[in-house]
């Protein structure tokens, strides 16, 4: 006798611990999709995908305060006590810093650079305050050496600066020195300031809309964007007028507009026209017995497009594929505004045999302009030329005048 077998039944399925479909269901037999392929963002945060941290050599933060002698145990180790946790926010800042700017390409293959170099990151309180600046390169040691912060994203933005110059000097030997003539150090001090704002607008630019080589789902952030709108409206907003497609922000463009906006930023050329010049004068007098003078400093010369080719984003020289008219040596690109071209004159005079050449002038010399460009001010009277101008200038009526003479 015949008979058809029997169904699953309940204690059957229970015995390897299953659950019995329901009658005539069809069981679902679909494999898993496979996970996502990001690539290179494998770190999941509550932001989105983002990309593991370039490995640098933090070398940590120099303490240059000697304990006071007058002062009571207690309180030389409470001092202690604020040094270590001084140094330890610095340590955590840093980090996240590297991390935000990890996200960005540019960010991401400049700190590459600057590790393959032998560059050192450093925290100097005293030697970034001697200089009043946030951050400082020595090419001469090798080091990035930063103020403290415990603002990470401000920081991001800041290494990003100090890393391009790091870069200029190591593979591209774009650095002024005591080789160059002071009118010539100072077009070159322009032309790597530019370069170096041009990146780290890019940069806060990638973070904001991420990578377009990225997957969608990847991190971004506002913060280094509005912190560059706050503080160099006119260099970002350049790059964002012609932020038209992913392309733009990958072939150069962006890097482009914002290298040609600095020029019009007369606190921006004022601030490295002093500093220039000051350290030239500085300089001058301790390397006047050297043999031979002439030969070996204020001397040399540089021409543009030497430069041209050595301003690189990514290893492309963009102002050649997008401003292949421009030269470094109209009035734009290395005038002096005559406050400066006076000191000059007066350097050669005082420190090279023979006659200035003739300056080109162009701007205008403005007051309080390492206030402004260190950003001390909250509120600062900007001035920008005009596109269509050959030299003159928006002028917008003046906060109030302090004191000392010089703008709040």
């Amino acid at each position: 006798m015949s008979r058809e077998p029997e169904k699953a039944t309940p204690f059957f399925v229970a015995q390897f611990n299953m659950t019995a479909p329901p009658t005539g269901a069809t069981p679902n037999l679909k494999p898993p999709s496979p996970p996502e392929d990001r690539g290179d963002w494998t770190v999941q945060t509550a932001d989105g995908w983002a990309r593991p941290p370039v490995k640098v050599d933090f070398i940590g933060t120099i303490v240059t305060e000697k304990p006071d002698p007058y002062a009571s145990k207690a309180a030389r180790e409470r001092r202690q006590k604020q040094i270590d946790a001084e140094a330890d926010q610095n340590a955590k800042c840093l980090d996240d810093a590297i991390f935000i700017l990890s996200q960005s390409p540019t960010g991401r293959d400049v700190m590459e650079q600057l590790t393959k170099e032998g560059y050192r990151i450093v925290f100097d309180d005293r030697r970034t305050g001697d200089r009043g600046a946030g951050g400082l390169c020595d090419p001469s040691e090798k080091l990035i050496i930063l103020h403290g912060h415990d603002n990470p994203e401000y920081l991001a933005l800041l290494l990003g600066h100090e890393s391009v110059h790091a870069v200029q000097n190591s593979r591209h030997d774009l650095f002024p020195s005591t080789r160059h003539k002071p009118e010539v150090g100072i077009k070159m001090s322009f032309a790597i300031e530019a370069d170096a704002y041009a990146q780290q607008s890019q940069i806060a630019l990638e973070l904001a809309y991420g990578d377009p080589e990225g997957p969608k789902d990847q991190m971004r952030m506002q913060g280094p964007l509005q912190q560059m709108r706050e503080r160099f409206p006119d260099i970002i907003r350049a790059a964002e007028r012609v932020l038209i497609d992913d392309k733009s922000m990958q072939n150069g463009a962006t890097v482009a507009a914002a290298f040609e906006a600095f020029y019009d930023n007369f606190y921006l050329r004022t601030f490295y026209e002093d500093a220039h010049i000051d350290w030239a004068n500085a300089y001058a007098p301790k390397l006047k017995g050297s043999f031979p003078w002439l030969q070996r400093h204020f001397s040399k010369d540089t021409d543009s497009q030497w430069i041209k080719d050595r301003i690189q984003h990514k290893g492309k020289s963009y102002l050649n594929d997008h401003l292949p008219h421009m030269t470094f040596d109209d009035a734009r690109h290395s005038g002096l505004t005559d406050t400066t071209a006076k000191k000059v004159q007066k350097f050669y005079k005082n420190h090279v045999k023979g006659d200035a050449p003739e300056l080109k002038q162009f701007g205008i010399h403005m007051r309080g302009a390492i206030e402004v460009v260190q950003g001390l001010t909250t509120n600062f009277h900007a001035v920008f030329k005009q596109p269509d101008g050959p030299s003159s200038a928006i002028v917008n009526a003046p906060p109030p005048n302090r004191n000392n003479g010089f703008w709040q």
